[in-house]
């Protein structure tokens, strides 16, 4: 009763056309929402929870944006920050040390097995579970250890929090919208494990996040 049903509504900062302006405060949100409202935490745990504490690893992040996740890392890890919009990997670049490649998250140009992990952060959503299918497939194909990923759990909560932060104004135009698209188009965790169970790993969990959040993991 507490789920609302799947919508997939395209959002607006996948669009290459976005006004720059408009553009680059909406990343500016997502860094805020990453610091303040758990993200780099969450996003350390999932990590950890395949590459435990190894001081050095190469870690890819999908669909990275800014890599302001990947700069939280330590620093003997070898990040790398894929996005297919140039525009999100150049901003704010001089201040990150993640390498920054542009590529479709679907065909990753990646040898097999070249990095330790690979990750993503709210990027799940954005595809269908055929989709996913395909994505985490390939991931799987590149990785030595694993795939981490953290998504939104679709649920009112979240939903109801993100509409609230858009009227208020707290947060510029897209992500305004961008906010309660992506919690509507956010899968349950047990739809999460569903997708997980068609991809070719040694073992598969699905956690718990707070707040409303769940991490998907995936052994090689």
């Amino acid at each position: 009763m507490f789920t609302p049903p799947r919508i997939n509504e395209p959002e607006l900062l996948d669009e290459h056309d976005a006004p720059r302006a408009e553009m680059e405060r909406s990343l500016r949100d997502l860094r805020r929402i990453n610091r303040w409202l758990g993200g780099i935490r969450i996003y350390r745990r999932v990590v950890r929870e395949l590459l435990g504490d190894r001081r050095s690893a190469t870690v890819l992040e999908l669909g990275a944006g800014t890599a302001d996740l990947l700069d939280s890392l330590p620093p003997a890890y070898t990040t790398i920050a894929l996005d297919f919009n140039i525009n999100h990997l150049l901003y704010l670049r001089k201040a990150s040390r993640a390498l920054r490649v542009v590529g479709d998250a679907a065909r990753l140009p990646f040898r097999d097995g070249s990095v330790d992990v690979i990750t993503s952060a709210h990027f799940f959503h954005h595809f269908s579970p055929e989709e996913n299918v395909n994505i985490l497939t390939d991931a799987m194909r590149v990785v030595r250890a694993g795939t981490a990923i953290n998504d939104t759990r679709r649920h009112y909560a979240p939903l109801l929090f993100m509409l609230l932060v858009g009227a208020l104004r707290l947060v510029g135009r897209i992500t305004a919208y961008d906010g309660p698209a992506s919690v509507r188009r956010g899968y349950t965790r047990a739809e999460a494990l569903a997708i997980a169970e068609r991809v070719p790993a040694s073992r598969r969990r699905v956690i718990h996040l707070v707040p409303f959040r769940f991490g998907l993991l995936l052994w090689k």
